[in-house]
């Protein structure tokens, strides 16, 4: 049950880790001055800047 249990919250400790990126990402990008902010699709560069660095921390 122990086992169970750590297995389960180092899950959701890596989806927590995960996810958490796209947030700060966005964040950064809506309060500074980035590269591409110009851009007019800079939406969708953001999601694939973060989906990006979701897959490489996974």
């Amino acid at each position: 049950m122990s086992k169970q249990s750590n297995n389960i919250m180092k899950i959701l400790t890596e989806l927590t880790i995960v996810l958490t990126i796209p947030t700060i990402t966005y964040g950064f990008w809506g309060n500074l001055k980035l590269p591409f902010q110009v851009v007019h699709y800079r939406s969708l560069f953001v999601v694939v800047v973060s989906l990006l660095i979701s897959l490489l921390v996974w």
